[in-house]
């Protein structure tokens, strides 16, 4: 079993040995290769705080977004008032404009939150049989067809 064989090899080292098998034996072993040793290493991802990391980061771009609306919109209201009666129509096209950009941008960042809030209560909740990438990592199948995961 791959399994015992990856137990004395350094996880510093191991790509590098995966990798090498998959040059000198062809992908066929490669594929054996990653799927015996995928859901070990999986099991050391903290995906809590990978999820945690990620409604930071969503938070950090809409406090840019917001600083990026702010700042165009103190442009627009600046050059507004250089020429208020030949560009009136005009401005407020743009500044519609501006505000239902600004709109998308943040359904979408809302979106990807809630999404990301559901994956984080669902983890702990205890539903966390997923990769960083969503999927189930329990459903992952041997080239025999022979479930793997959690101890089944």
């Amino acid at each position: 079993s791959y399994n015992s064989i990856f137990a004395n090899v350094d996880d510093v080292f191991l790509p590098n040995v995966i990798a090498l098998a998959g040059q000198n034996h062809g992908q066929n072993e490669l594929y054996r290769m990653l799927i015996a040793t995928v859901p070990a290493y999986a099991s050391i991802v903290d995906r809590k705080g990978i999820l945690k990391e990620r409604m930071d980061e969503y938070a950090i771009e809409r406090a840019a977004l917001k600083a990026t609306y702010a700042g165009k919109v103190e442009d627009l209201s600046t050059a507004h008032a250089r020429s208020v009666e030949k560009k009136n129509a005009r401005y407020a096209r743009k500044m519609a404009a501006l505000a239902a950009e600004h709109l998308r941008e943040n359904v979408t960042l809302d979106a990807q939150r809630l999404k990301t809030k559901r994956e984080l209560e669902s983890t702990e909740s205890g539903g966390g049989g997923h990769s960083v990438d969503g999927t189930n990592i329990s459903s992952v199948r041997t080239p025999r067809g022979k479930k793997r995961g959690r101890g089944k």
